[in-house]
């Protein structure tokens, strides 16, 4: 059942010249999934001319790609199953619903005419994640919010123009990325502040263009070791016994020179 309807569209009138005229109020109207409807691309294509996905109700890409979008919001009773499929967007994402990410990718990339900022906003569980910016733009996380890359990780800004990447309180660590152990990550000319990593060490060997603060962000993990643990030593049992043999004999001449 597909009972999703545009807002904004015209209705459908029963004269073949009407065609163009409602393909093109569509292309500029919001695609909205109404709370209790269900909807999905089959596999197709559909550029939102910088309009709105609104999803209260059940949403399938399906493989399908939505491009051109402006923000994207999934309702608290809102599902929407990326598939395989890809969302390309230039504003914020809220995520007050259900994600299921599949193998699907979002992507977050400059288009100032329809968004000049974004804001990323609910707990995520992204499959691929993508924020690219030749223009410095910036792109803020919800304070409080997790968001958890599974596969692959990419922000990139430009030489001179980095990518902005924020909590919505800067001036304190207060969202995350979570980039599990065998996740990939693409970063470089990045300006970030106010965002800690609990997966994976995040843009290591690599210069904060910001002002900070972050955590588990930029130069080198310390303590080394898989999730900034640092190993804890062992000791075989030739050594233990070395050990106590080279300790005994400090005994033995401590008695000596006390006789």
């Amino acid at each position: 059942m597909n009972r999703s309807k545009r807002r904004g569209a015209l209705p459908r009138w029963p004269i073949a010249g009407a065609c163009l005229l409602f393909a093109t109020a569509v292309a500029h109207a919001d695609y909205v999934v109404p709370a209790g409807a269900s909807s999905g691309l089959a596999g197709g294509s559909m550029d939102l001319a910088c309009t709105d996905v609104i999803v209260d109700g059940a949403f399938d890409l399906q493989g399908g790609t939505l491009t051109n979008v402006r923000h994207v919001q999934i309702g608290a009773a809102g599902s929407l199953t990326l598939s395989s499929g890809s969302i390309s967007l230039a504003g914020n994402w809220s995520n007050g619903g259900t994600l299921n990410a599949g193998t699907g990718t979002v992507s977050i990339v400059d288009n100032a005419a329809c968004a000049a900022s974004s804001v990323v906003s609910g707990n995520n569980s992204f499959y691929a994640l993508g924020i690219t910016s030749t223009t410095g733009k910036l792109v803020q996380f919800a304070a409080g919010s997790v968001q958890t890359v599974q596969s692959t990780l990419t922000l990139t800004g430009a030489a001179g123009t980095p990518l902005r990447v924020e909590s919505t309180t800067p001036g304190s660590v207060s969202a995350d990325i979570n980039l599990p152990t065998g996740g990939t990550q693409n970063l470089a000319n990045l300006a970030v502040r106010g965002m800690s990593a609990s997966g994976q060490w995040l843009a290591a060997g690599q210069t904060n263009q910001g002002a900070g603060p972050v955590s588990r962000w930029f130069g080198s993990p310390t303590p080394p070791g898989p999730g900034g643990v640092a190993p804890i030593p062992t000791t075989s049992q030739w050594t233990l016994l070395l050990m106590s043999l080279a300790l005994a004999g400090l005994a033995a001449a401590t008695r000596r020179n006390k006789s």
